[in-house]
């Protein structure tokens, strides 16, 4: 009924060597709950692996390949090669701004002009002259309805 310093820390030790011994089936040693978690980690990791024992570099082995599989999958290839996903990103990054631009800008783009389309398609204008925005942004809020 009295507490005195330590007592805590007694009980909660007692609880972890009770739990640990309740996971491994066995009376408490130390370093039994270390040993249960690693083994039961590698048999996870084996299982997700497809294989019977862990070995060291199996779990990124194993992603390793299903990435590429996924990449592969997606992209309509039979077999993943590195550099896949930069090709298909600049591939459409090309397709949208020519669909955006139109073919002969495109073709002939210089940085800036998605900024001047965008801009022409929001001020309706052809050429930018300095306080174009402003003047748009204050038509539409304070235009008579």
């Amino acid at each position: 009924e009295n507490y005195e310093l330590g007592d805590l820390v007694v009980v909660v030790d007692t609880m972890a060597k009770d739990m640990t011994s309740d996971l491994t089936g066995k009376p408490y040693e130390t370093g039994d709950l270390s040993k249960e978690l690693d083994k039961r980690i590698k048999t996870a990791v084996a299982s997700y692996c497809g294989k019977e024992e862990y070995e060291f570099g199996d779990l990124t082995a194993e992603i390793d390949r299903r990435v590429k599989n996924r990449v592969a999958e997606y992209l309509g290839n039979d077999k993943y090669e590195f550099g896949d996903i930069t090709r298909e990103i600049e591939k459409q990054r090309r397709e949208w701004v020519k669909d955006y631009l139109g073919e002969e800008a495109a073709a002939n783009y210089q940085f800036g002009d998605i900024t001047k389309k965008a801009i022409s398609n929001f001020t309706g204008k052809d050429t930018y002259e300095f306080g174009d925005i402003t003047k748009k942004l204050m038509g539409n809020i304070f235009k008579k309805k």
